[in-house]
């Protein structure tokens, strides 16, 4: 099988000492949906995807819509029916599609802490978003926290209010810090993006002196599709979700790496790698009303430190 690394995953894998873990686990790849998986994408209420605006700043977002907003017609092509969503219709990832076709996408059901990672271009047609797959590949379920989503028969549409900004408000920090889920967007100097999940229990993410999200990285699957990316190139966009209120705050902006810290609190911080990542956020928008699906929580991950 082709390498299905760029030059920044290879690198933090050989830094980490992980590469023939990684070359292992590269079988997990494929550039389309296996059979067992087309049911699991097609169920979903939800889909975490990433884009990139004419800035070239990334930006994560989730659609959330009735049953059948997914469809996958053939093992390579995905399709999302915009007249099934029912998240906010103004959300950025629409606009920036239009000028920059790559995206990032996360199926993820939290319930289940099953999660499979789809990358690749799209193409707006009438009503539709077809989404052509490049790289297919399932995640570990660790450090998912158990919410399960509420499936009536038919999702309500919502009327979203956005605002924006800069710099990280009182509201956002405490968000930030009482967060147990995120999700990112990332990409390599080869342009294609990539959408991940990041949790904890709540308080697992920092704000420093400085105002940057400090994060740790606990072990994985060693592919390190994220820090490679960043490695690359800084410009990431986060997720956050308040479930309970169903509102949203993305966040664009610029990560950094650090690796190498060994004291006991930095270990057990994370559970042993001595590895963490900053986020610098340049804006933000913040959208109430996204959506009017009820979320219940369950239980936190048992891997989290």
């Amino acid at each position: 099988m082709e390498n299905v690394f760029h030059a920044g995953e290879l690198e933090i894998q050989k830094r980490t000492g992980e590469a023939g873990l990684a070359e292992r686990n590269k079988k997990m790849f494929n550039p389309f949906i296996v059979p067992g998986a087309v049911n699991f994408v097609e169920k979903q209420a939800m889909a975490i995807v990433g884009s990139r605006n004419q800035k070239n700043e990334l930006w994560a977002s989730i659609l959330i819509g009735n049953f059948g907003f997914v469809k996958v017609p053939d093992p390579s092509t995905i399709i999302f029916d915009t007249d099934k969503l029912v998240s906010n219709p103004s959300d950025i990832f629409y606009s920036n599609i239009v000028h920059n076709h790559q995206i990032g996408s996360l199926f993820i059901e939290l319930d289940t802490r099953k999660r499979l990672r789809v990358n690749g271009s799209c193409c707006i047609k009438d009503s539709t978003i077809e989404f052509n797959i490049e790289h297919a590949y399932p995640n570990c379920p660790k450090y998912i926290q158990r919410r399960v989503i509420s499936m009536p028969e038919y999702f309500e549409k919502t009327l979203p209010e956005t605002t924006q900004g800069t710099g990280l408000s009182e509201v956002a920090i405490n968000w930030i810090k009482g967060a147990d889920t995120f999700f990112v967007a990332s990409s390599g100097i080869d342009g294609r993006l990539d959408a991940s999940h990041r949790g904890g229990n709540p308080g697992f993410l920092e704000i420093t002196d400085n105002g940057r999200v400090k994060i740790p990285d606990y072990p994985g699957n060693s592919i390190f599709n994220t820090l490679g990316n960043v490695l690359q190139n800084p410009n990431v966009g986060l997720l956050f979700i308040d479930f309970e209120k169903r509102e949203t705050l993305q966040l664009t902006g610029t990560a950094s790496l650090l690796f190498g810290q060994s004291s006991e609190e930095d270990l057990l911080k994370t559970k042993g790698t001595g590895r963490f990542w900053f986020f610098e956020s340049t804006c933000w928008i913040h959208t109430t009303e996204h959506h009017r699906v009820g979320w219940q929580f369950l239980d936190y991950s048992p891997y989290n430190p």
